[in-house]
């Protein structure tokens, strides 16, 4: 049986599901609830000049149908689980130019906006800094699983954290071939060393100007098959730097708190706009 800490929320801020498929999609909540997460965010991607873009971004606020989420939690109960799985929508913008994430941003701003979180995947030096300074993001991706395209400079990591922006530690890339192993240890120590895995004490404040989260440890999962324990995902962040206490937060409070602030930025946004 897996361990379930009382009082502790665990939260997965990338799942990758797949909505076109019902069996695939109640296998995923599925296991990610009987695993111990009780907040799991659907995460859509998307690539700046994709073809199906439109399509894409009105996907990943669908809703997930409530016959599935009946089936998903009694899957969950004849394991002994009784919890109820809360589901947030993330969509991961993926981009190598800044001018085309601007136009992205501005094009689409409505449907965007409907998000719970937005994440940017930069991929290009140019892209990591103006990802770092966007004050529209809640989350920074990084591309662990090759070599990062970009150093991890203090002043573009300081930008992030005087945005409140989380850097994320997808752990998908340690299950994958050899050559992506070894490159998410070596980028995920950096990642640590860099940002600090405890600022902000795993919950909010610290770092630059009081406002980073820090890193956030998430599973990129495309399939239940790549999901893990929150506590097996714990062990793993510390073999690449990050304490054990620090390792926790990040996969619980320290997500309630990006989500409270991503929340909190919409809400002041609309107040702005109204």
């Amino acid at each position: 049986r897996r361990r379930r800490a009382r009082g502790v929320m665990f939260v997965d801020l990338s799942v990758r599901v797949d909505p076109s498929n019902p069996h695939a999609l109640r296998e995923h909540l599925a296991t990610a609830l009987v695993l111990g997460y009780s907040t799991i965010a659907t995460d859509a991607r998307v690539s700046c000049g994709d073809r199906t873009l439109h399509r894409d971004l009105a996907s990943g606020l669908t809703e997930i149908p409530p016959e599935i989420m009946d089936a998903v939690h009694a899957e969950a109960a004849s394991h002994g689980v009784n919890a109820r799985l809360r589901r947030v929508a993330r969509l991961t913008v993926a981009y190598s130019e800044p001018s085309e994430l601007q136009a992205l941003l501005r094009a689409h701003a409505d449907v965007i906006a409907r998000y719970d979180l937005l994440a940017l995947e930069p991929s290009t030096e140019r892209a990591f800094s103006s990802a770092c300074a966007n004050a529209r993001a809640d989350v920074v991706a990084l591309p662990l699983g090759n070599r990062l395209p970009f150093r991890l400079r203090p002043a573009t990591l300081a930008a992030a954290a005087a945005n409140g922006i989380a850097i994320e530690v997808a752990y998908n890339a340690a299950l994958l071939d050899v050559a992506s192993r070894r490159n998410f240890f070596a980028n995920a120590t950096a990642v640590a060393r860099a940002v600090g895995s405890g600022v902000g004490g795993g919950v909010s404040g610290g770092g630059a100007a009081g406002k980073a989260p820090g890193i956030l440890l998430a599973g990129g999962s495309r399939n239940a098959t790549e999901l893990r324990a929150p506590y097996d995902v714990a062990n793993l962040a510390t073999l690449f730097g990050m304490k054990d206490e620090h390792a926790r937060a990040a996969i619980s409070a320290r997500c309630a708190s990006v989500l409270d602030r991503a929340r909190r930025k919409r809400e002041n946004a609309e107040a702005s706009a109204a």
